[in-house]
């Protein structure tokens, strides 16, 4: 019975997550769930007083638990509050208090995320007499003004204040002015997904102001503010102390987040396997929990209790982050059932745990973090017995321990993994095996150094021993990465694929639930599930391919990707963004990988201009390109890293040359001669048409009207154009339009531009040619095939299931 009652907590909470999901999706609305759980609750009372089968009432049991899910993800315990990203586009003083942890000063100002409690609108604000006078100063010291007429809102802000360092002064009450501007982000499968983070994150809005707009209350700080500034002093007295890389890793691993860790680091852990170390997770509390029952020998109740104390103030300074989160209720659960003497199953705590943290923040379902904490554990718990069996048979028990844990979580996250990054690390089991040990030395000595910080000499020498261990890890981890075979990668991976992996490795790893199997069923299921997942694979490789285009969302710049029938690559343009934002290493990779891509046939720059050419570098890095085309201009500086970074061929344009791609011909249109003395003009700007039997593109990256008019008379129609220039007015000229007569019209722009892209009069212009226009500022990424003679177009914000 009591196995039997184990057995429905595991599977209810697998129908928990699953009804969590559906509700968090919409896909089962509120009423539905409860409904449906009336439905079960009363069938499962009735089977009770009627005394059916066992596994009758364990099935009306799990359902009551995916009804429960369902009803939590479809918001039952939501806050029924108006939500400030409901006053976008507005003037609005905006009331709240900074976020622990947020405020960071930076070199153009002050940046915080605002917990916003309540808002007026301008026609409420404007009433001069309800604010302060502007001040003199570089902030506004006056209390904020009354909310007496304010609205009450839930949400955050992202507030940057501009000029002005304020990192030591916010504390209390806020308010700041302002417009409130709506949240932008960029809409590609593969990469990063803004929308969702700030989703998860409350986040809907932001606002850039001076610092005679923002009111300080004058109160004292909350208690998760003094922890936070504590946090953020222990961080800077570790990053004095170890400069540079060292420090800023160390910082990562201990208090959270990536300030100052480079994107080259994150990319040399993410490629050894070792990513999940660079921000605090639960193997960090585990680790903290192993060595404070060593130092402390003795467990007994008063020492179980200091220990939950320090985990708890250490899960306050790293922000109770979910996966930090989920690993101390773990630990405090099991410090409880041993002071009691009560030791349940471990998977029954594991289950409460999760179904704890669940009806918290339901929200925390469709965080990766969470996702991979959550199977990691799950493989620990059943996975980890077996493997460590068999690799005691052929290996010592200490070294056998080590490798089954690394073994078994890659095992159970490999999905999650493939899912979000779409490679996996080859060197992953033998960095986990031989660096993670030392790694994990340093983070307990850069622990310990936060401890004995008050004797300055004693911590700061235990921060110099941290730094001295990583910085030879930190080279021999950037040495594995920098190795071909160090990763591989797989592409998009289907649901299905993942169900029958973690069925097979049911199969393999699992014991008693498949007792009622015979030896000879249970191998003929893996060899089932072995041929789909090689079928699946290899029928991905031989289907037919349409040309397609990718047109990339950069925001204000320019990168497209084109799939030819022959799957023959050729990637226009990279973007590029202003600041240290990485479009290629960012955006363009993760796209690429997604798209299960691992080198390509040809890349080509319309023109130097960072715009266009600002990830080309990060792309030649790291991925094998077969031929470089360039126009006619000196090499810019981002063309010039370009060259640095790559070993493929590289040509000038010459007007009117082709280039085969097996039946696709890419066509130089026009190749003009740069008279710019900067050497990236867009006078020098390509115009290249990409045509095959199926249909043709043409691509203009910022090609001038005057470049245009000359090439009138030599393009030839084609189904599909690349709109110059993000839609300036200066480009798109009539003649032009009617030589190419697009039936669809694409313009890469950013969203809410300074440029003013695209123009009214060039949109005017594509409509009156019969144009249909697609853009990715709203639609994101766009994805155009032609197949059978007819061109299909998609928006990776609103269609992402034909991506």
């Amino acid at each position: 019975m009591r196995q039997q009652l184990e057995q429905i907590l595991v599977y209810g909470t697998l129908a928990f997550l699953l009804g969590c999901h559906l509700g968090l999706g919409k896909i089962i609305p509120l009423w539905a769930a409860v409904s449906l759980g009336v439905v079960f609750s009363l069938l499962l009372i009735g089977a009770c007083c009627k005394d059916w089968e066992s596994k009758i009432l364990a099935v009306l049991a799990v359902g009551i638990f995916f009804c429960c899910g369902a009803a939590i993800g479809s918001g039952a315990i939501r806050q029924a509050q108006l939500e400030i990203g409901s006053f976008t586009g507005q003037q609005v003083l905006v009331y709240g208090t900074a976020e622990p942890g947020s405020v960071k000063n930076r070199p153009e100002g002050t940046s915080l995320v605002l917990v916003c409690n309540a808002v007026q609108a301008e026609s409420v604000a404007a009433d001069t007499s309800l604010l302060p006078a502007a001040a003199t100063d570089s902030f506004n010291t006056t209390a904020a003004p009354t909310n007496r007429t304010a609205t009450a809102v839930a949400g955050k802000v992202r507030v940057f204040i501009k000029n002005v360092q304020l990192a030591d002064k916010l504390a209390g009450q806020l308010a700041v002015r302002g417009t409130l501007k709506p949240l932008t982000n960029f809409a590609n499968p593969g990469g990063w997904d803004g929308e969702l983070w700030n989703e998860l994150q409350g986040l809907q809005g932001r606002m850039s102001v001076s610092g005679s707009e923002v009111y300080l209350s004058g109160g004292s700080p909350g208690i998760s503010d003094r922890i936070a500034r504590l946090a953020n002093t222990l961080r800077q007295q570790l990053q004095s102390t170890v400069p540079g890389q060292a420090g800023a890793v160390l910082a990562g691993m201990t208090l959270g987040g990536y300030d100052g860790i480079s994107a080259e680091t994150r990319d040399a852990f993410a490629r050894v396997g070792l990513a999940h170390l660079l921000a605090v997770s639960g193997t960090h509390i585990a680790l903290l929990t192993g060595f404070l029952l060593l130092v402390l020998r003795r467990r007994n109740r008063y020492t179980l209790l200091v220990v939950a104390a320090i985990l708890l103030f250490y899960a306050a300074l790293c922000g109770f982050k979910p996966p930090v989160l989920r690993a101390l209720c773990m630990s405090l659960a099991l410090f409880a059932a041993c002071g009691s003497d009560r030791l349940p199953q471990r998977s029954n705590i594991f289950c409460g745990v999760v179904l704890l943290l669940l009806c918290y923040q339901p929200r925390w379902l469709w965080d990766v973090g969470f996702q991979l904490s959550f199977v990691t554990t799950a493989g620990l718990l059943y996975f980890y017995p077996v493997l460590s069996g068999v690799c005691a048979r052929y290996m010592p028990v200490a070294v056998a321990e080590v490798l089954a844990v690394s073994l078994t979580a890659q095992l159970a996250a490999l999905p999650f993994l493939v899912h979000y990054f779409h490679q996996l690390s080859l060197a992953g089991l033998a960095a986990n095996l031989f660096l993670v040990p030392l790694l994990e030395i340093a983070v307990l000595l850069t622990l310990a150094g936060f401890a004995l910080l008050p004797l300055l000499g004693l911590g700061k020498l235990l921060f110099v021993l941290a730094g001295t261990l990583l910085l030879p890890l930190l080279k021999l981890i950037g040495w594995l990465a920098g190795w071909s075979w160090a990763t591989i990668t797989i592409g998009s991976w289907p649901y299905l694929c993942s169900a029958i992996y973690y069925l097979l490795l049911l199969l393999v790893l699992g014991n008693s639930d498949w007792d009622d199997f015979s030896n000879k069923e249970r191998r003929l299921l893996i060899a089932c599930c072995c041929f789909t997942l090689v079928g699946i694979g290899v029928y991905d490789k031989v289907r037919p391919q349409p040309l397609t285009v990718h047109f990339i969302d950069v925001g204000q710049g320019d990168a497209a990707l084109v799939i030819t029938p022959q799957r023959q690559t050729l990637l226009i343009d990279t973007g590029g963004l202003r600041g240290d934002y990485d479009t290629g290493r960012r955006i363009i990779l993760p796209y690429l990988r997604y798209l299960g891509i691992r080198s390509l046939d040809v890349m080509l720059l319309s023109h130097g201009h960072h715009d266009h050419a600002g990830g080309a570098a990060a792309v030649a890095q790291n991925l094998p390109i077969g031929k470089i085309i360039l126009p006619h201009e000196p090499p810019a500086a981002d063309v010039q890293a370009l060259l640095r970074n790559t070993k493929a061929q590289v040509e000038h344009a010459q007007t009117g040359s082709n280039y085969s791609l097996g039946n696709t011909e890419l066509q130089i249109v026009s190749a003009p001669v740069s008279s710019s003395t900067a050497g990236d003009a867009n006078e020098s700007s390509l115009i290249v048409r990409v045509a095959s039997a199926g249909g043709s593109i043409v691509f203009t990256g910022d090609a001038t009207e005057d470049e245009e008019l000359l090439a009138a008379g030599q393009i030839r129609p084609s189904q599909v154009l690349k709109v110059s220039h993000h839609g300036s007015d200066h480009s798109s000229c009539m003649p032009f339009l009617t030589a190419v007569r697009p039936q669809i019209a694409v313009i890469s722009v950013g969203a809410g531009n300074s440029y003013g892209h695209p123009g009214s009069a060039v949109l005017q212009r594509l409509a009156a040619v019969g144009s249909q226009v697609w853009r990715t500022d709203l639609g994101g990424a766009i994805k155009i095939t032609f197949d059978g003679g007819t061109v299909k177009c998609y928006s990776y914000r609103y269609q992402k299931e034909y991506f």
